[in-house]
């Protein structure tokens, strides 16, 4: 009899054992499982970067610097991009820029009463964009190549001497921030200096050296569809 009871008493001891381990592992599971959902809905919810092909127009201001910088003075400049943005770090862009410069009073600008910018300058061009981190708001830079096409207002009546249309390609070396808000609409702000092949709109025809060149600062408005 006393083994009969010494026995239930055993069993009674594992049973309750038993269940009081179950019983402490139990909140350690359940926390463990929570921090999984938790960095699973972090994840899901982080603002990333919509990728696909983006449209975008801006204006600005844009200028010449080295020998043709005391010649145009600072002008009116806008343009209008088009890009396909396959992943999050990188896009290729097709664009277009147009510029409205006046020529300084000491060259030789002769007034014909008609007003107006005294140089427009139409360009296209090719970059790549390389993005430095896959969030909303994107630094980047960007370089390819481009191609310029200068008119000189009324040369042909001798307006302003020296100065003729001319084309000619460049360099492009730029910078900016982008950022997505919301959906659709995205901000850009870029910086752009332009390696010029030639200045042969300018008088004397002369070989531009690597601060020979021009620089221009937009502000865009567009989307990614």
């Amino acid at each position: 009899m006393k083994a009969l009871v010494r026995g239930a008493l055993c069993a009674a001891a594992l049973w309750g054992g038993a269940a009081l381990a179950q019983t402490e592992d139990r909140p350690i599971a359940e926390p463990r499982m929570r921090s999984a959902e938790t960095v699973e809905f972090s994840n899901s919810g982080r603002k990333r970067a919509d990728t696909g092909i983006y449209a975008q127009l801006g204006g600005g201001l844009e200028g010449y610097t080295g020998q043709l910088a005391p010649e145009v003075t600072p002008g009116f400049s806008y343009g209008a991009a088009l890009g396909y943005r396959p992943h999050a770090f990188f896009a290729v862009e097709l664009g277009y820029s147009g510029g409205l410069s006046d020529i300084d009073s000491r060259m030789g600008l002769l007034d014909d009463g008609e007003g107006g910018p005294d140089i427009v300058r139409n360009a296209g061009q090719a970059v790549v964009v390389g993005s430095f981190t896959d969030t909303r708001l994107q630094p980047y830079v960007l370089t390819g190549i481009g191609l310029d096409r200068y008119n000189v207002r009324n040369d042909a009546r001798g307006a302003v001497r020296g100065f003729s249309d001319d084309t000619s390609g460049y360099v492009p070396a730029g910078a900016g921030l982008r950022y997505q808000m919301g959906n659709l609409i995205t901000a850009d702000a870029r910086v752009n200096y332009n390696f010029l092949f030639d200045q042969d709109f300018a008088p004397g025809g002369r070989a531009p050296g690597a601060l020979d060149g021009r620089y221009s600062a937009m502000l865009s408005l567009g989307g990614t569809y």
